[in-house]
């Protein structure tokens, strides 16, 4: 199968991009194939919605040129999930947002889970995708470590540490039994959280992989009754 990879922001490194195809790659079926691509205008990364919302048009270019080049499946990386639910009106191949797989596997490994995030301004965007899955009592707390996506990979020793602290607040204070990183600028980083904290935490990239595989597999896609096309007309688009 193959599966197309947006980034709904713009200017990825190489170095990024290598590393991010590993990853993604490590949790794949040997005949998986990745296509990642990025938005050409928009934001350097996604703090806020004004950031969703200047690359929504080039996002929802992307997903709709997926369909069209036949690709199975696509994953929007953003943990916000940006521009998921228009990208799936559009489309009839599954599309899966990072946040939501995440989300909705967290909640299936315990009580309630917690996400680990960068800014504090970010929190209640993460509450309302939590909302928006319907998933409200499952969640315990999320937790900031305070950095700068842009700046996560500075020292990504220092941004893991971080990390670990906020996990374990969340576990002590806030009862949390599964956690997140909630930004898949820390995905790769979950593996070491998990042996330093002994609860599960699911890696962004993991967690989108093994969704939009297995929707493709059970030959599944996004409800047409809770995501239809949208009906023809004149768009500026």
């Amino acid at each position: 199968m193959k599966i197309r990879v947006i980034h709904a922001i713009t200017g990825l490194s190489a170095s990024w991009l290598e590393r991010e195809e590993k990853i993604l790659r490590s949790y794949a079926k040997p005949d998986t194939q990745f296509e990642i691509v990025s938005i050409q205008r928009g934001a350097a990364s996604i703090e806020s919605y004004f950031d969703i919302y200047i690359g929504s048009l080039n996002t929802l270019r992307l997903v709709k040129e997926a369909e069209e080049k036949g690709c199975d499946g696509v994953i929007i990386t953003c943990f916000g999930n940006a521009s998921l639910d228009p990208a799936r009106e559009i489309v009839n191949i599954p599309v899966v947002g990072s946040g939501q797989a995440s989300m909705l596997l967290a909640a299936g490994l315990g009580h309630r889970f917690s996400v680990i995030g960068t800014v504090r301004s970010a929190a209640d965007r993460h509450r309302m995708e939590v909302m928006k899955l319907g998933l409200e009592t499952k969640l315990a707390s999320v937790r900031c470590i305070e950095s700068r996506v842009l700046s996560l990979h500075d020292d990504l020793e220092a941004t893991l540490n971080a990390m670990v602290v906020a996990g374990g607040k969340a576990i002590e204070e806030d009862g949390a039994q599964v956690l997140i990183p909630g930004c898949f600028g820390m995905i790769g980083l979950a593996e070491n959280m998990q042996q330093k904290l002994g609860v599960p935490v699911v890696d962004p990239a993991g967690a989108s992989v093994k969704l939009a595989e297995t929707l493709v597999d059970l030959k599944l896609s996004q409800s047409k009754l809770a995501f239809p096309i949208p009906p023809p007309k004149k768009r500026d688009f």
